[in-house]
């Protein structure tokens, strides 16, 4: 699970993020960063977050996987040991810092040891191909160009990755990946080694696309660019042809044995040392050494580009000398975004929702409706979504009298602002009635069946059930006194709901109290979820959010195009609104907040 991996990464000293990617990359990518740097936060001064190593993988546990490796080998760098070297037993060699050839060891985690120690001497095999220099390699065609082998590459973008069969190390397969986009000043590339060769086309594809994902991170202006860690091969002659689909389809039976007996026949032995076992993952540091015989064997050809003698790198006399590849050296920070987040289980029910609310292609997602089959009384409820105060001691007729005189779309759009200064004067009960009637009133009828009449709104709705209503929290209104007041859609009233609290102490729930007591009215929108779900279910939360949205667009551009001002509002006290308009908070609720106001005088421009 991923939380195997998390806390192999924190057990390092060190913490794992996710790395926001632009929708061209099709991969999961996973940032390691100093503990410290762990907790989401929301950061308005958008501070720098230092990344110590990027991992890209189909999956959110391969680029987990990924950096655990990478964080043992950082910790082995900067301590000069492994993590918790004296507590573990050795199982042959050293694997810590004090290496003959001045390089940190190669380091596996794996679902068990073997896998682990697989990995590790995969990597060191890798490094060893791709200091040794590249010059030629097989191409490997008929693999998808767009979503690679388990859908990680690159879409949309005027390039495109190759992959190539580079001979063996050690009698290992090497696979390389260069990605060529017109817009990069330099192809990037990336070798793996792997017995498996498809996998390697995977593996080499997610590591150049992970070259890719740090090019597009920001830089630190003070430092320069590191040299390519991966050599540079992008240049490679290809020497022929091979079709994806005759790599072999499966991993040897015993992958890690043949592994040992292909690197023992080459001349090298894995000395391995186990850095940190969890509950079900292994984590393990290697070093491939020389035997006393390093020539290959009679039976064992050493094909185009492979290695028949150990690389030797200048043996370094400091731990201070050696330099880690990872992105800090590359001199890159976070993007400003990966401060701006959230923890994960703060979000938790709102992703179980979507997950839940989502259409599927399977039967009985929904249930099927069919107004035909109907009773007429059930088919008359459908036409009539609203509620009714018809026993209100005051009622106001909304019926305008006349054309209003309105701003064309031109003019609406660009004269828009929310925060747009407001008039101490009134709304008239005319702009009031224009307002109600434009945004939510009756405009037409559809026929639904053949004795059903649905009356239709200047608002769209989910299946026409109009699962919003509009209440107006009424102050400076001629012709109107203050309170709040239900607009009927039908009848074209406001019906009085309540007179007992005044907008100015309405206003004192609200995120913007000063803003809101400038407002002549407000509109408050609830949401009618039974009046929905009965057809929607788990999705009809969805429609009823989208149904209040269009609705206080109209409001907002109806009262625009009227010379008004309109200031949505999401910030407010839900309890405190549910209780006032009436409403339970659970089978209806309150979503939304628009104020009303005059324009200030003068203001005509803005």
């Amino acid at each position: 699970m991923d939380e195997d991996m998390l806390r192999c990464v924190t057990e390092q000293g060190f913490a794992a993020r996710t790395l926001p990617l632009s929708l061209y990359v099709r991969a999961h990518a996973e940032v390691l960063v100093p503990a410290a740097d762990a907790g989401e936060r929301l950061d308005l001064r958008a501070a720098d977050i230092p990344l110590l190593d990027v991992a890209v993988a189909a999956d959110r546990r391969g680029a987990l996987r990924q950096l655990v490796e990478r964080a043992a080998v950082l910790r082995i760098l900067r301590s000069g040991h492994g993590p918790l070297r004296d507590s573990l037993p050795d199982s042959g060699g050293d694997a810590g810092a004090d290496a003959r050839d001045g390089s940190p060891p190669a380091v596996g985690v794996g679902d068990g040891h073997d896998e682990a120690v697989a990995r590790a001497i995969y990597q060191e095999l890798a490094r060893r191909r791709a200091e040794s220099g590249i010059e030629k390699g097989t191409l490997i065609t008929g693999r998808d160009q767009a979503g690679g082998p388990s859908g990680v590459a690159l879409r949309g973008v005027d390039g495109r990755i190759d992959c190539y069969l580079l001979g063996e190390t050690a009698g290992v397969p090497a696979v390389g990946a260069v990605l060529r986009l017109d817009r990069l000043e330099r192809p990037l590339c990336a070798v793996v080694c792997d017995l498996w060769e498809r996998r390697g086309v995977e593996r080499a594809v997610q590591a150049v696309l992970r070259e890719f994902v740090v090019t597009t991170l920001p830089r630190r202006d003070d430092t320069d660019r590191a040299p390519f860690p991966y050599g540079d091969f992008h240049d490679v002659v290809a020497v022929g042809e091979t079709d994806f689909e005759t790599l072999a389809p499966r991993p040897p039976r015993d992958e890690t044995g043949e592994l040992r007996d292909r690197v023992r026949l080459h001349g090298h032995r894995a000395s391995v040392r186990v850095l940190g076992p969890a509950d079900r993952t292994a984590l393990v540091a290697c070093r491939l050494e020389p035997t006393a015989k390093s020539e290959p064997t009679a039976t064992s050809e050493p094909s185009a580009g492979s290695e028949s003698e150990p690389v030797r790198r200048p043996t370094t006399d400091t731990q201070d000398d050696w330099r880690p590849r990872d992105v800090a050296a590359l001199g890159l920070r976070a993007p400003r975004q990966l401060s701006l987040t959230y923890e994960r289980d703060d979000v938790r029910i709102g992703r179980v929702y979507h997950e839940n609310s989502k259409m599927r292609t399977a039967y009985g997602t929904l249930p099927v409706v069919d107004i035909a089959e109907m009773s007429p009384p059930a088919r008359r409820l459908l036409g009539q979504a609203y509620r009714d105060f018809g026993h209100a001691r005051r009622q106001y007729p909304m019926r305008p009298a006349g054309q209003p005189r309105l701003l064309t779309l031109d003019q609406v759009v660009r004269r828009r602002r929310s925060w747009a200064a407001m008039g101490d004067g009134e709304l008239t009960r005319a702009e009031l009635a224009h307002l109600l009637t434009l945004s939510y009133g009756t405009t037409g009828a559809a026929v639904a069946g053949q004795d059903l009449r649905l009356p239709l709104r200047a608002t769209p709705s989910a299946g026409g059930l109009y699962s919003s209503d509009l209440f107006v929290l009424v102050d400076r209104v001629s012709g109107v006194e203050p309170g709040l007041y239900y607009f009927h859609p039908g009848k074209r009233l406001l019906q009085l709901v309540d007179d007992e609290r005044t907008l100015a102490e309405v206003a004192e729930y609200t995120g913007y109290r000063e803003r809101a007591g400038e407002a002549a009215a407000m509109v408050v929108y609830v949401g009618a979820f039974r009046r929905n779900q009965w057809k929607y279910r788990e999705r009809g939360y969805r429609t009823v959010l989208l149904d209040c949205g269009h609705l206080a667009q109209s409001v907002v551009t109806t009262a625009t195009s009227l010379g008004l001002v309109a200031h949505p509002m999401i910030a407010f006290v839900d309890d405190y609104f549910n209780a006032y308009v009436g409403v339970d908070g659970v089978e209806d609720a309150v979503l939304y907040l628009t104020l009303l106001g005059p324009r200030r005088t003068g203001d005509e421009a803005a």
